[in-house]
């Protein structure tokens, strides 16, 4: 078994927090919100009153000193562009604040979508909730454009198949089912789990999938004759969810028990099996299927490669909800409600024992965010609030 590295670099979260509705009187001459930071050991976070100022070809901004220990001198520079995206300077850090493009409603029924993803094309999104709803819809118009009935109580996993013409899902009731978004039928439905789907994906075009369960297995499927593959029941507890890598090379899966395993889905299907330091909640791979990130019940986030733990970010966020991969920056949604984007190369070789996201999408009002889908550089998040929200980051 393979075991963590004590030579990962941990680093302390110190990101800027923001007032979540800040954007929302930058048309007003001047603006007016919070900004507020926790440092490492501090009991509170320290907060500062900031004043944004339209002049005839800028912005001015002031920060109003705080009570407690950090100056306001600390923020050193401030930029406002033509897409309201605030960058704010804070101890030689930037961060990017930026506020949802767009916003969608998809169920008014009172329960939010907790499972999302948007088409390979970005025309169309999928969501499902805990009523057992399940609904496309297209991002540019409002109207659901298929009801895909056909599961009973709680999804837990919905997504597209690559071709974005057809649709995932599973959950409580133990099957896995297969839609046609054209007619919105059901047409596979795969059976062979014992307790709740909890993970999904797709391999390559999506001629075979793979699913996880609470039965503590993993299954490669044939979507042509709905027949079981491969399995593998890791004995770690319920399993809590899986990702694919995006090569189709390799899937990981954590269970419960504190436990990740990688599969090689080339050759000998060899597993690595490596322990955890607390309780899993989301994972995703690097684009080149080198690290695979796992982030914790306690607000964590850790990476491995090569079966050693190579860095760890620590917060108080609360519970990792969802983690995408994009572009070098690692995007996590928190149980509180924020949205960052890491520099991923900063986990690596860091003489630093703080981090800052590059980027903060805000919105939430300390509502968990519950997943993330990814377009282009646009992010899409799901909230308990009932919002769909999109935000561009044009990352470089």
């Amino acid at each position: 078994m393979e075991t963590g590295s004590s030579t990962a670099t941990k680093m302390n979260d110190e990101t800027l927090s923001i007032q979540h509705d800040w954007h929302l009187e930058l048309k007003e001459p001047v603006s007016q919100f919070y900004l507020g930071i926790k440092p490492t050991g501090a009991n509170k976070t320290q907060y500062f009153d900031c004043k944004i100022t339209k002049l005839v070809d800028e912005h001015g901004f002031a920060v109003m000193p705080g009570e407690g220990p950090i100056k306001s001198s600390e923020f050193s520079k401030f930029s406002l562009d033509e897409q309201n995206r605030l960058s704010i300077t804070f101890q030689n850090r930037k961060t990017t604040f930026v506020s949802s493009s767009k916003e969608w409603t998809m169920m008014e029924n009172g329960s939010a979508p907790r499972t999302f993803d948007v088409s390979s094309t970005g025309g169309t999104m999928v969501a499902a909730n805990a009523m057992g709803d399940l609904v496309v819809m297209g991002t540019e118009r409002t109207d659901i454009y298929k009801d895909l009935c056909g599961h009973v109580m709680d999804i837990y996993r919905c997504q597209f198949f690559p071709s974005g013409l057809v649709v995932l899902g599973g959950g409580m009731d133990c099957r896995i089912r297969i839609w046609a978004i054209d007619t919105g039928l059901c047409v596979r439905t795969l059976e062979g789990h014992k307790g709740a789907i909890t993970g999904l994906g797709t391999i390559d075009v999506g001629k075979d999938i793979i699913s996880c369960s609470n039965d503590g297995t993993a299954k490669i499927w044939n979507c042509g004759s709905a027949g079981i593959q491969n399995s593998w029941d890791f004995q770690k507890g319920k399993c809590v969810d899986l990702a694919v890598s995006e090569d189709s090379s390799r899937f990981a899966v954590i269970c419960e028990e504190n436990h990740l395993s990688i599969i090689n889905l080339h050759g000998n299907k060899d597993k690595k099996k490596i322990p955890l330091p607390s309780e899993p909640s989301s994972l995703c791979f690097s684009s080149d299927a080198s690290v695979v990130f796992v982030g914790f019940e306690n607000g964590h986030v850790a990476a491995w490669k090569e079966g050693k733990m190579i860095g760890e970010i620590l917060t108080g966020k609360g519970r990792v909800n969802s983690l995408k991969f994009h572009r070098n920056r690692l995007i996590v949604a928190f149980n509180d409600g924020g949205v960052y984007a890491y520099f991923t190369p900063s986990l690596q070789n860091s003489d630093s024992t703080t981090i800052s996201a590059e980027y903060v999408m805000t919105g939430a009002n300390c509502d968990p965010v519950y997943d993330l889908a990814i377009h282009g550089d646009n992010v899409y998040t799901t909230c308990r609030d009932g919002k769909i929200r999109m935000y561009k980051l044009n990352l470089e």
